[in-house]
């Protein structure tokens, strides 16, 4: 990302989506692995030629590899899909703009400049509130708009969206008056320290 920065732009923030995202798939390899490793166990044991007669003598061990082949392709089918969904994108906040970059088979990358964003949204279910995400639409007032699902902190992260955009320079910046390009010649906040010295 710092390779495709241009002159005074800064990193503020580079996130993945909330890790919340990762608990019903991490519930789910929990109980799949439980419940093949059961399902094998009772197999290898020879129970099931007390229930199904014709099964060759001797079959269990083979039976056995069954749940365990099956258990693999569901682990991968769903649990390590949603892994790889989640490490692939990822969301960046710069000094000049938004991006939202997706990694892996399927590859895009959207980015907004700041400059153009005249409102920023937040959206919160009540799953979402409680572990502090929720999602953020940034809108220009005209047709082109961004949404990130799933950030974290969300509150945080809106805050310094704000905060960038008020200190864009002034040929860049908006005002408060309806997205109008500022003409007072003001730099937002010039006092205000790097971002990489900043506490967030």
């Amino acid at each position: 990302m710092r390779r495709q920065l241009s002159p005074g732009e800064q990193v503020i923030v580079d996130t993945r989506r909330h890790g919340s995202l990762l608990v019903f798939p991490a519930v789910a390899t929990v109980l799949i692995c439980g419940l093949a490793a059961f399902a094998a166990g009772w197999l290898s044991r020879g129970r099931l030629d007390a229930v199904l007669p014709w099964v060759p003598e001797g079959s269990g061990p083979w039976l056995a590899l069954a749940p365990a082949v099956l258990a693999a392709w569901m682990v991968v089918a769903y649990p390590v899909r949603r892994l790889l969904a989640w490490g692939a994108l990822r969301y960046t906040l710069t000094s000049r703009r938004i991006l939202r970059r997706q990694r892996g088979f399927r590859r895009s990358e959207r980015e907004l400049p700041l400059a153009m964003v005249s409102d920023v949204a937040v959206h919160q279910t009540i799953l979402q509130s409680l572990v502090h995400s929720g999602s953020i639409t940034l809108t220009t007032g005209q047709a082109a708009s961004l949404r990130l699902d799933d950030v974290p902190e969300v509150r945080s992260f809106r805050q310094l969206v704000l905060d960038a955009i008020d200190e864009l320079p002034p040929d860049q910046g908006f005002a408060d008056d309806g997205g109008l390009p500022r003409l007072d010649g003001r730099a937002g906040c010039p006092d205000a320290p790097p971002w990489e010295l900043r506490e967030y």
